[in-house]
């Protein structure tokens, strides 16, 4: 941008922009600046959505059994909730290439800045727009809008086809139906007489460029640049002395989309909402069926998944090809869509949690095949689905990806591979590593890794009490699996021992192995409370409160009794009162 325009922008459009840069979810809030962690990352925190130190929750009518099944789900209660959510830095990435219907933005997008979190990536209270980001989105802005006013095919897509030949009519042709887009509701007839003013600075801040591309390219800047794009609100008026606000039909269906599909409203769902079909439950779920049921809404739940089961890690295992000849830079990145359409496979063929745990069903290429020592021929990139040998492999702890993760040397991590599975899929709170804590003792001649980490960790050390109870026994489990993944009953010239105890909703539970183990999970109620948690968390894009907890508790019963899939829990979210409306 020059100086000169630089300069008008600074002048015209900040102040505006100001008026809710800083804002996190709540009005009036803010809080530090971090940045760093690009898309695609996971949150930095363990255990998320909520904390729990095992054992099942019994606030949900149970009456004192904590496995039974109520009747019926509790009733709603709303509870305060940001009206404020700034796009996170994958959703503005999304909506970007959404909005202009663009294909391809990576080198624009490269240069925005990311946001370092604790939680999921869409919780409102902890994004906000900062000096630092809002100087990367500017700067983004201006490249998006030279990148669509240069090419005209990109620019005739975002014209209405029926618009008027005349400069004016086509410029309030262009204002109104690509404003509605971005800010996802109709502009107010000042923002229109706002944007056409801008638009009509065109020439005089483009000499010698076409007047029309000269006022789109001024519009799209401020526009992409707007906290009305930036930020997803729930301002719809409240009626005086309501106990609850309806969300308003562009509201719901900004929700939906961001919530199920990571991001902006279709057009589809701005026909809804036009029509007023988003204010009644039957409109709501036939919309929120439609994005789950297509290809967006599988790019939505992988954010989601990719999240919980922490995928972006995936892309830092590295292993010495000397001693893991079956392991290639390939391996990584197959083990990351293996699981991402595994779980995709329990969403669309309406299975549930405890699926995760108990299915022994994989998908391989040539790469992974070896791994799971498959004959046959396999694609080179493209995967198949497969049955694996149920004695072996039982769902996602069994899985190449998940067994490679964490580990830096030749052999498979106990301890961290028993962290994963205690703060990512139980919700277990760990304290903090002990000061007295020591590195690994070297492993000796016959000593299997398990006797190392015992040797370690184990009775009459410092980490008794913290590695044994917590999470030690965990990773024992899964002994049975090398540094890649692939099946072994010898470790060291010795028997694997992957025999041992852990609590389970209060209960100690013993198992042989990774198989039995893995069931033990998946039929744990504090298993289903910490993914419900988790999937309630991020569709509502903030953290969870007590009052919030009668509802984790339900459905956590009625998955564990395998009575509601992946796919319909989340559909019973996203169209609860608690999602549709707010408090005034």
């Amino acid at each position: 941008m020059s100086n000169r325009r630089a300069a008008w922008f600074a002048s015209q459009l900040l102040p505006g922009l100001l008026i809710l840069s800083g804002c996190s979810g709540t009005i009036g809030g803010s809080s530090g600046e971090s940045g760093g962690s690009g898309p695609g990352n996971g949150p930095a925190s363990s255990g998320m959505g909520g904390t729990q130190s095992g054992g099942g929750q019994t606030g949900g009518g149970g009456q004192g059994d904590d496995y039974a099944v109520p009747a019926s789900p509790p009733n709603p209660v709303l509870v305060p909730t940001p009206r404020l959510a700034r796009l996170s830095r994958q959703q503005w990435s999304n909506t970007v290439r959404d909005l202009l219907k663009l294909t391809d933005i990576s080198e624009i997008d490269k240069g925005v800045s990311g946001d370092a979190l604790v939680g999921f990536d869409d919780q409102a209270d902890a994004l906000y727009v900062g000096e630092s980001l809002r100087q990367d989105l500017a700067d983004a802005a201006d490249k998006l809008a030279a990148k669509v006013t240069g090419d005209a095919a990109a620019l005739a897509r975002l014209v209405p086809t029926n618009a008027p030949t005349d400069l004016a009519g086509r410029a309030r042709a262009f204002i109104t139906s690509f404003g509605q887009r971005a800010f996802r509701r109709p502009l107010t007839d000042d923002e229109v007489t706002t944007h056409l003013a801008l638009f009509n600075q065109g020439p005089t801040l483009y000499p010698g460029v076409d007047a029309f591309n000269a006022g789109v390219n001024l519009v799209l800047q401020a526009m992409l640049q707007s906290p009305h794009f930036l930020y997803r609100t729930e301002l719809a008026p409240a009626p005086t002395g309501a106990q609850k606000v309806a969300l308003s039909d562009y509201e719901v269906g900004a929700k939906l989309a961001f919530a199920l599909t990571n991001t902006m409203p279709d057009d589809a769902m701005f026909a809804a909402a036009a029509a007023g079909q988003l204010h009644d439950t039957a409109g709501v779920t036939a919309q929120a069926k439609r994005l789950m049921d297509g290809p967006r809404g599988t790019v939505g739940v992988d954010n989601f998944q990719l999240q919980v089961f922490r995928l972006g890690t995936y892309d830092g295992i590295t292993r010495d090809p000397k001693v893991f000849p079956d392991f290639t830079t390939s391996t990584p990145g197959a083990m990351r869509q293996e699981v991402l359409q595994f779980l995709d496979w329990i969403f669309l063929q309406g299975r549930g949690i405890k699926d995760f745990y108990t299915a022994p069903v994989g998908f391989v290429n040539a790469t992974l095949a070896p791994l799971y020592e498959l004959p046959g021929k396999f694609s080179g990139d493209a995967l198949t689905q497969v049955d694996l040998d149920p004695s072996k492999r039982s769902g996602v702890l069994t899985q190449a990806g998940f067994l490679s993760s964490y580990i830096t040397g030749n052999d498979p991590d106990i301890i961290h591979r028993g962290v994963f599975i205690a703060t990512r899929l139980l919700c277990v709170t760990l304290p903090p590593p002990s000061p007295k804590a020591t590195p690994l003792i070297e492993l000796q001649p016959n000593m299997t890794n398990r006797e190392r980490v015992e040797a370690t960790t184990g009775k009459g050390t410092c980490g008794e009490a913290c590695h044994m109870a917590l999470f030690n026994p965990l990773g024992y489990a899964f002994e049975n699996y090398d540094a890649i993944g692939k099946y072994r009953t010898v470790d060291h010239g010795q028997p694997v021992d992957a025999a041992s105890v852990y609590t389970l909703d209060d209960q100690e539970k013993s198992f042989a192995n990774g198989i039995e183990l893995s069931k033990l999970i998946s039929e744990a109620k504090q298993t289903h409370n910490c993914y419900v948690q988790n999937m309630m968390t991020y569709l509502h894009g903030r953290l969870l409160t007590d009052e919030d907890q009668p509802l984790v508790d339900y459905y956590a019963r009625v998955s564990r009794a395998g009575q509601i899939s992946l796919h319909d829990l989340q559909l019973a979210f996203v169209t609860r009162e608690e999602f549709l409306n707010r408090l005034p």
